[in-house]
This record gives C-alpha cells, structure tokens and sequence, in this order.
C-alpha cells in the first residue's frame, strides 16, 4: 500500500517536469526549480522508507540542475544588483548539500543524510522568501516580451 502512494506520488510530480523536459530543450528557471522541489520531495520519500539509492539519484540531480538560461540570469542580475552574489550562493549551498546528501546515502549514513537535506531545505526556503518574488516578477518581463 505505501509502495502504491508513493508510486502514486512520484508520478504526480514527474509527469509535468517529464512533459516539459521533452517540449523544451534548454529548460527555464521555472522549470529547473520545478524539477530541484521535484527531486527534494523524492530524497524526502527515499529517507522515509532508507531507499537510499533513490536519495543519490535525486541529490545528483539536484547537485548536477540544468544552468539558467543567460538571458534569465541577465534579467534576475539587473533586479538584484549587488544582491546577486548573495543569491548566487544559496545555489552553491544547496549543490553543496546535495553532494553531502548523496555522499551519506551512498554510505547509508542516514543521520547525516537527513541533517543535510534539512540544511539544504532551509536554504531552499531562505532564498525563496528573500528572492522568489523579485525573480519572478523580474522573469514576468521576459515572458510579456518586454
């Protein structure tokens, strides 16, 4: 039965990221973000049940993300200004941690694992209460063609 949820589960939100992977190439920073929340919640699911084969799939994917478009980062950069390096290192500290992550699992360290992934969490929720916003709307321009 929770093997069935969690299929269930896993299929919910592959599906979309999997129908966009296919229709664009070069994917944008919505997307890439859509696939990093995809891939937290499959370490989560893989930490529940000590699948930790599945937790180093999915940190690798984390650590190895798809890089921003240039005309995106050229958009969030003029919105931030000087508060790009700062963002800039929330993605390094989640690739960090997601390395973290994968190596702990590959040794079945789940102390250290789940330490990690709720770094790596914190970091996710830090920079999306200080950036998303801004980033977003900043994007939003891009997409009216502006």
């Amino acid at each position: 039965m929770l093997e069935k949820r969690l299929l269930c589960l896993i299929m919910a939100f592959l599906l979309p990221t999997m129908a966009h992977a296919e229709s664009d190439a070069d994917p944008d920073l919505k997307q890439i973000m859509q696939a990093l929340r995809d891939d937290s919640v499959l370490i989560f699911d893989g930490l529940l049940v000590d699948d930790f084969d599945a937790v180093v799939e999915a940190a690798t994917r984390i650590a190895d993300h798809p890089e921003i478009p240039a005309k995106q980062i050229a958009l969030v950069a003029a919105e931030l200004g000087e508060e790009m390096g700062a963002f800039k290192q929330y993605d390094t500290l989640v690739h960090d941690l997601s390395l973290a992550i994968r190596s702990a699992a590959l040794e079945n360290n789940r102390s250290r694992a789940i330490a990690n992934y709720q770094q790596m969490i914190n970091g996710c929720l830090a920079c999306h209460f200080s950036y998303r916003q801004r980033v977003a709307d900043a994007l939003s321009t891009e997409a009216a063609g502006t």
